[in-house]
Protein backbone atom coordinates (compact mmCIF):
# COMPACT_ATOMS: atom_id res chain seq x y z
CA UNK A 1 0.00 0.00 0.00
CA UNK A 2 1.48 3.72 -1.14
CA UNK A 3 2.52 5.59 2.17
CA UNK A 4 0.69 8.47 1.55
CA UNK A 5 -2.69 6.87 0.91
CA UNK A 6 -2.30 5.69 4.41
CA UNK A 7 -0.90 9.06 6.03
CA UNK A 8 -3.95 10.45 4.45
CA UNK A 9 -6.39 7.61 6.16
CA UNK A 10 -4.71 8.40 9.46
CA UNK A 11 -5.24 11.96 9.87
CA UNK A 12 -8.96 11.46 8.39
CA UNK A 13 -9.50 9.28 10.78
CA UNK A 14 -8.07 11.93 13.51
CA UNK A 15 -10.27 14.90 11.86
CA UNK A 16 -13.47 12.97 12.43
CA UNK A 17 -12.73 12.29 16.11
CA UNK A 18 -11.94 15.73 17.18
CA UNK A 19 -15.46 16.51 18.09
CA UNK A 20 -15.57 13.36 20.10
CA UNK A 21 -12.97 14.27 22.65
CA UNK A 22 -13.62 15.15 26.38
CA UNK A 23 -10.96 13.77 27.85
CA UNK A 24 -7.72 15.02 28.82
CA UNK A 25 -6.19 11.45 28.32
CA UNK A 26 -7.73 11.14 24.78
CA UNK A 27 -5.81 14.48 23.99
CA UNK A 28 -2.84 12.76 25.28
CA UNK A 29 -2.94 9.86 22.89
CA UNK A 30 -3.60 12.30 20.02
CA UNK A 31 -0.94 14.54 20.74
CA UNK A 32 1.46 10.77 21.00
CA UNK A 33 -0.04 9.97 17.21
CA UNK A 34 0.85 13.35 15.56
CA UNK A 35 4.40 12.93 17.66
CA UNK A 36 4.84 9.69 15.49
CA UNK A 37 2.81 10.92 12.45
CA UNK A 38 4.34 14.26 11.36
CA UNK A 39 7.86 13.14 10.29
CA UNK A 40 6.24 10.21 8.29
CA UNK A 41 3.86 13.08 6.73
CA UNK A 42 7.51 15.73 5.92
CA UNK A 43 8.51 12.52 3.66
CA UNK A 44 5.44 10.73 1.90
CA UNK A 45 2.47 13.22 2.25
CA UNK A 46 3.20 16.89 2.63
CA UNK A 47 0.15 17.89 1.10
CA UNK A 48 -1.59 17.06 4.37
CA UNK A 49 0.45 19.07 6.79
CA UNK A 50 -2.44 21.97 6.71
CA UNK A 51 -4.69 19.24 8.15
CA UNK A 52 -2.24 17.90 11.06
CA UNK A 53 -2.39 22.05 11.69
CA UNK A 54 -5.65 21.99 11.51
CA UNK A 55 -6.02 19.08 13.91
CA UNK A 56 -3.31 20.58 16.23
CA UNK A 57 -5.60 24.14 16.36
CA UNK A 58 -8.60 22.27 17.10
CA UNK A 59 -6.66 20.63 20.41
CA UNK A 60 -5.52 23.69 21.61
CA UNK A 61 -9.53 25.03 21.48
CA UNK A 62 -10.67 21.90 23.02
CA UNK A 63 -11.29 22.50 26.82
CA UNK A 64 -10.51 18.91 27.85
CA UNK A 65 -6.40 20.00 26.61
CA UNK A 66 -4.58 20.43 29.62
CA UNK A 67 -1.76 23.38 30.08
CA UNK A 68 1.32 20.84 29.60
CA UNK A 69 -0.62 19.48 26.15
CA UNK A 70 -0.96 23.26 24.92
CA UNK A 71 2.56 23.21 25.65
CA UNK A 72 3.36 20.18 23.50
CA UNK A 73 0.85 21.10 20.95
CA UNK A 74 2.55 24.69 20.44
CA UNK A 75 5.53 22.66 20.01
CA UNK A 76 4.34 20.16 17.44
CA UNK A 77 2.86 23.34 15.25
CA UNK A 78 5.92 24.77 15.43
CA UNK A 79 7.83 21.80 14.16
CA UNK A 80 4.64 21.12 11.34
CA UNK A 81 5.96 24.37 10.06
CA UNK A 82 9.41 24.40 10.33
CA UNK A 83 8.87 21.27 8.73
CA UNK A 84 6.66 22.77 5.70
CA UNK A 85 9.55 25.61 5.37
CA UNK A 86 12.30 23.02 4.72
CA UNK A 87 10.36 21.38 2.34
CA UNK A 88 9.22 24.34 0.60
CA UNK A 89 12.62 25.35 0.67
CA UNK A 90 14.26 22.26 -0.86
CA UNK A 91 11.31 22.23 -3.22
CA UNK A 92 12.70 26.22 -4.50
CA UNK A 93 16.39 24.60 -4.74
CA UNK A 94 15.46 21.89 -6.59
CA UNK A 95 13.22 23.36 -9.06
CA UNK A 96 16.33 26.62 -9.06
CA UNK A 97 18.66 23.48 -10.33
CA UNK A 98 16.43 21.98 -12.71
Amino acid sequence: MDPAILVTGIVAFLQALLPEISAASTVAKIIGYLVELIPIVVKVAQDVLPEIKNIIAALQSNSATTPDQLTQLAALDAQVDASFDAAATAAEADDATS
